[in-house]
């Protein structure tokens, strides 16, 4: 098993986005971990796409972004999560 199709299966964003978002809103109880905002952005992130409510977050988002840092960001991610065909 490649470790790249560990995440281009049918449903790796939903799976991922949830595990991520768990993690962040469960790290953001505790003051030691900083990280829990930037895990409840990306699972948001990831999760968008099934999730009504996100979606229109990420609009607005987008439309606030005026340096173009959330495209980017989200281009990264679509190439992540894409299914690769090439060995």
């Amino acid at each position: 098993m490649k470790f790249k199709s560990l995440f281009t299966f049918k449903y790796a964003r939903v799976v991922y986005g949830s595990i991520i978002l768990v993690i962040g809103a469960v790290a953001m109880l505790f003051p030691v971990i900083p990280m829990g905002y930037v895990g409840v952005f990306v699972g948001s992130y990831l999760l968008h796409h099934k999730v009504p409510f996100l979606e229109r977050v990420m609009n607005w988002l987008r439309k606030k972004d005026e340096k173009g840092r959330l495209q980017r960001f989200e281009d990264k991610v679509e190439r992540f999560f894409q299914k690769e065909n090439n060995p």
